[in-house]
């Protein structure tokens, strides 16, 4: 498990956890910590395959039949979800004598699916082990949260960040960004030092260039625009890569009809959500990097910036409040009318007319 940067710790009782699995685990961390629940699960089947070996592959790529994951249709995973959960369970391996389903967003199970889950995760058949994963767990059910053994993971400090952006071949400077606004996720500093980075780009060049006509919100709505489609055109290229090595996966392990049909229609799910998400994370990643750049404004010269690329801007405290409730509407809009282009113009025209200072 060796993909879990900074997590000394939780891979060291994952590890253990490993040789001797336990019916139900609980996964807390920051949003990302999928990745952990994935690399448990390939240790799980295979304990001598240490991260690097073809189980680990194919589970983080989401390509073992072994390892089935299943998230939020909606707002809420409700009961009927919650049966689809049960069956998989009980589901037989395909490929070896262990199985693991992971339920991501486990926060999201409502009271009835909870509920209806308990046994299931106090007694699953004998080769499954459930994999809850959340950033949330205060909000599951107490009698969902004793059913599990806890395994909590941290947030990663920004030098440890850099480290590894720098180490998988970022640019020093890029890293240093991206490591600053991830919040201590490697997922999100990953993503900002590569697809979202260039929305993130965008959105920050665009807020300071703003001169209060129109032109200037059309420009900048076009670019961000095109920033977006860059990064959904890389995610793409991605997934067709999966489907191509999937294809090549079933072919080389001669998997029966029934598991191989499983797998691609299970690909295929997984690739309309990252899709639809994708498109959604865009569009929150810009307000968050406009937020991130008066915040920086209103903390003044002496307090580091977010924005260690950029240059302050020159505003003031009355104009970074206007930017900030514009980008809180934009987010509450977005939730009930999500037309892209539409919140995009509306939110660069709220935002004040600034200018870039140096920065101190």
């Amino acid at each position: 498990m060796n993909v879990l940067v900074g997590q000394d710790r939780a891979v060291e009782r994952l590890r253990r956890a490993a040789e001797r699995p336990a019916h139900a685990y609980l996964l807390a961390g920051p949003r990302g910590t999928e990745v952990a629940a994935r690399g448990f699960a390939a240790a799980i089947l295979d304990p001598a395959d240490t991260g690097t070996g073809e189980v680990s592959r194919r589970a983080l790529r989401g390509l073992h039949p072994d390892v089935v994951e299943f998230e939020p249709d909606g707002n809420q995973i409700l009961v009927a979800q919650a049966d689809a959960i049960m069956r998989e369970a009980y589901r037989s391996p395909i490929e070896g004598a262990r199985k693991i389903v992971i339920v991501l967003e486990a926060d999201r199970l409502n009271e009835a699916a909870s509920n209806k889950l308990l046994k299931t995760l106090e007694e699953p058949p004998a080769p499954t082990t459930m994999v809850l994963v959340t950033s949330s767990p205060d909000d599951l059910l107490d009698t969902v949260r004793s059913r599990c053994q806890r395994v909590d993971l941290v947030a990663l400090s920004e030098a440890t960040l850099r480290d590894a952006l720098v180490e998988s071949g970022v640019d020093p400077r890029r890293a240093e960004v991206a490591a600053r606004l991830a919040g201590g996720r490697l997922d999100r500093a990953e993503l900002l030092a590569g697809p979202m980075g260039v929305v993130r780009d965008a959105c920050v060049v665009a807020a300071a260039d703003l001169d209060g006509s129109g032109a200037s919100v059309a420009r900048a709505a076009d670019g961000i625009t095109a920033a977006m489609q860059d990064a959904l055109t890389a995610l793409e290229a991605e997934q067709q890569r999966e489907v191509d090595e999937l294809a090549a996966e079933i072919e080389r392990a001669g998997y029966p009809d029934r598991a191989a049909n499983a797998l691609v229609k299970r690909l295929a799910e997984r690739h309309k959500r990252q899709h639809r998400r994708a498109r959604t994370a865009a569009l929150l990643e810009g307000i968050t990097a406009v937020e991130s750049l008066y915040r920086d404004a209103l903390a003044g010269p002496d307090a580091p910036p977010r924005n260690v690329d950029r240059p302050r801007l020159n505003v003031s405290a009355r104009s970074c409040a206007q930017a900030f409730d514009a980008c809180s509407a934009a987010r509450a809009a977005f939730e009930f009318n999500p037309s892209e282009s539409l919140l995009l113009e509306h939110l660069l025209l709220q935002l004040p007319r600034s200018s870039a200072g140096t920065r101190e």
